[in-house]
């Protein structure tokens, strides 16, 4: 037991018992088994690690008893709406700024008919968290806008605040087994009347904290309906909108929800001072293997520190061959998910779309390792030998120290271990020939016939992504060609020998390391096309043709698709009431990320903002405004919306590049900036002719991809 930590505050609220009464149509909200379970192992846990008082964990439960219609607890201590809604504002008044408050909150998710028509719309409706007395007709759910006032009073006051919500939170995801007593949640929605007076706040405040909140990301919320985007605090959630929050027994004879289990069993195992990324990792994959892709937990706001928000949380890049000077960002690595010890492979949390292809090497580092320089953290480097739409399984190749013996043993790779991408999946490896003038320029300084050996001869890092061509090698082979103009500068010519789009900045011939800049941009390029390219095309994949994307102009009241029948809409930078529109066709729940590859060879990502992907329900859209900039000195240029939608949620970041000449990882002597240059510089030292040339990602049936084209010119021109 450590000594009081006396900026720490606790409200925990569980409710297995749901008073009986029967809602329209004959639904109700059942008992559950393993809610108030959880809030008293939390409370124990944070006794005996922090000390806590009784003043400084405020506790509201929901116990059954032998009394179907009565719970053990008084009136005075059960979660209902009034108590929940005086219990946040007492800890909010009670907490000083920079005090850690953490929130628990085990039961039933559920929806209802909005009372809020004015601002969600007619027939809208309000995610809620569900107290015990909802059954009485006159009680009052605590509503999506009202809990988000809450939070965000909270968050107003400059407290450090982690939230865990161990429930369902939408309804809609358990319709069809809404008779499993394990899943927390139900599949109706509530049309009850219901008091429309708030205790957390006016109509107004609510609205305004509301819109304020959900303004600038998509005007929606992000946590399945119930939350906007989390700001200025930490949020992990049972599970997605269309899955299941469990419960079950894992230990003994009672139940527990399974996100409260592996948390509490992790935080026991690391310590308090555990990363919440790192936390998450483990636990999430724990949750997800524990019942096969029905339960995802999720990760939003603030996850740059510690999980009790005790401290932040800095990270050292620097991968497995490099020996950069290590800068302080949040390095890119993805979790080791599952071992199997019989079959020597671990499953990473990282698949085909987000362009891993068989082959691919990860060099896994122990739980929580910050300095991946460190030799000492490495475990072992894995090659790829199996990979699906958002994971693959990796064979393990090599175990520092051990000679001989490549076999991983029972406890030597956690679940959660950052695995660093040390060679691309996506290696395109482009054709070069250099076609130089007759007659031959002459230049100061310069050997112009020695121009096509100098080229093959510059090594710089990264070069592997390009190859010179041969004497024999034809040119409907070629992906680029170089050539000279007669001003002495180097021209970049695509494999039909017309200049590459974009390309502003010419490099002379007879400048400081000509040769080395004509080469990291071909590199460049071959990055950049090579994501461009990226498509999945087999002919049977369910979901091509499942993925809509139309730039929608409104013109006299009426929406223009600009981009029907292939054309290619020209914009003015920055111009107003231009939408993008993308609609999920499919008759599956897709997630979404769009990439926006810019006229300066840049790849960023374009949506959603401040989290990796957004949840699209089958026949429901995502409508984001449409205002493109022009990078500098461009007066038009044309950019590309690349839109990814996933079967499972899947983080594109390793796709992401800086703009042309800009310093990328393994590149000179720059320090890693990015998740793209972190890769980059794990390749640099190694070197695989053997490596297949794809140009496509291989098809599978868990992930599509759309593009368009849109002309941006400056306003005027």
């Amino acid at each position: 037991m450590t000594n009081q930590t006396p900026n720490f505050y606790a409200l925990l609220i569980g409710i297995n018992f749901y008073f009986p009464h029967r809602l329209p149509e004959g639904n109700y909200y059942k008992n559950l088994r393993g809610c108030v379970q959880d809030i008293n192992h939390v409370e124990t846990y944070l006794k005996n690690t922090f000390n806590l008082t009784p003043d400084q964990i405020i506790k509201l439960t929901a116990t059954a008893s032998d009394n179907p219609n009565q719970p053990q607890e008084p009136p005075e201590l059960l979660p209902t709406y009034e108590n929940i809604v005086a219990k946040f504002k007492e800890l909010t008044a009670k907490a000083q700024p920079q005090d850690q408050v953490y929130i628990h909150y085990s039961g039933h998710g559920g929806r209802a008919k909005t009372i809020y028509e004015t601002l969600k719309g007619f027939g809208a409706l309000d995610e809620a968290l569900v107290p015990t007395d909802i059954g009485q007709p006159n009680s009052r759910y605590l509503r999506d806008i009202e809990f988000a006032k809450l939070l965000e009073e909270m968050v107003e006051k400059e407290l450090v605040v982690t939230l865990v919500l161990d429930s369902c939170h939408s309804g809609g995801a358990t319709r069809e087994m809404s008779g499993d007593d394990r899943i927390r949640g139900e599949g109706f929605i509530d049309t009850t009347p219901r008091p429309r007076d708030s205790l957390v706040a006016s109509l107004q405040e609510l609205a305004q904290n509301w819109q304020t909140a959900t303004e600038n990301s998509r005007n929606i919320t992000v946590l399945n309906g119930l939350l906007p985007e989390p700001k200025g605090y930490t949020l992990i959630a049972a599970c997605r909108e269309h899955e299941f929050a469990y419960e079950k027994v894992f230990e003994g004879t009672e139940r527990n929800g399974a996100l409260t289990y592996f948390l509490l069993k992790a935080l026991r195992q690391h310590g308090t001072e555990i990363s919440v990324e790192d936390l998450f990792n483990q636990i999430s994959n724990q949750v997800h293997k524990e019942f096969e892709r029905r339960q995802t937990p999720m990760l939003m706001g603030e996850t740059d520190r510690t999980f009790f928000g005790g401290q932040s949380v800095s990270f050292t890049s620097g991968a497995s061959h490099t020996r950069s000077v290590p800068v302080t960002h949040t390095v890119r690595t993805v979790p080791v998910m599952q071992v199997d010890i019989p079959k020597n492979q671990v499953k990473l949390q990282i698949g085909e779309a987000s362009s891993i292809k068989e082959g691919a090497e990860f060099e896994i580092f122990k739980f929580r390792t910050r300095h991946f320089e460190e030799s000492d953290n490495r475990i072992a480097k894995v090659k790829v030998v199996e990979v699906g739409a958002s994971d693959c399984w990796a064979e393990v190749t090599e175990i520092p120290g051990y000679r001989g013996n490549n076999k991983v043993a029972e406890g030597m790779i956690e679940i959660g271990s950052p695995a660093v991408y040390l060679t691309p999946g996506l290696k395109q490896i482009r054709k070069v020939r250099v076609i130089l003038p007759d007659p031959l320029p002459q230049f100061s300084r310069v050997n112009v016939p020695f121009i096509p050996e100098s080229l093959k001869q510059t090594k710089v890092p990264g070069h592997r992504w390009i190859k010179f061509c041969s004497e024999e090698d034809k040119d409907e082979n070629v992906d680029y060609f170089v050539s000279l103009t007669s001003e002495g500068e180097y021209v970049i010519l695509d494999a039909n020998k017309e200049p590459i789009k974009n390309y502003l900045f010419p490099i002379k011939v007879d400048e400081p390391e000509a040769t080395k800049k004509l080469i990291n941009r071909l590199i460049h390029i071959a990055r950049y096309e090579s994501i461009l390219d990226l498509d999945n095309e087999d002919a049977f994949a369910r979901l091509n043709g499942q993925l809509k994307v139309e730039v929608v102009k409104s013109v006299k009241r009426q929406p223009v698709v600009l981009n029907a029948d292939g054309k290619v809409p020209v914009l003015e930078e920055k111009e107003k009431g231009v939408d993008l529109i993308i609609r999920n066709e499919s008759n599956r729940t897709l997630n979404i990320t769009a990439l926006n590859l810019d006229a300066d060879f840049s790849i960023s990502k374009f949506y959603p903002d401040g989290v990796p992907y957004e949840v699209v329900e089958p026949g429901q859209n995502i409508r984001r405004q449409l205002k493109l900039s022009l990078p500098q000195n461009y007066e038009e240029a044309a950019n590309i919306i690349k839109v990814f939608a996933t079967v499972d949620g899947t983080n594109f970041q390793f796709l992401e590049l800086p703009a042309l000449d800009q310093s990328r990882k393994g590149f000179g002597n720059q320090k890693p900036k990015n998740a793209l240059e972190q890769l980059l510089a794990a390749v640099v030292d190694e070197d695989n002719p053997q490596r297949k040339i794809t140009v496509v990602i291989d098809a599978s049936e868990e992930w599509t991809t759309e593009k368009v084209e849109v002309v941006v010119k400056k306003s005027g021109v």
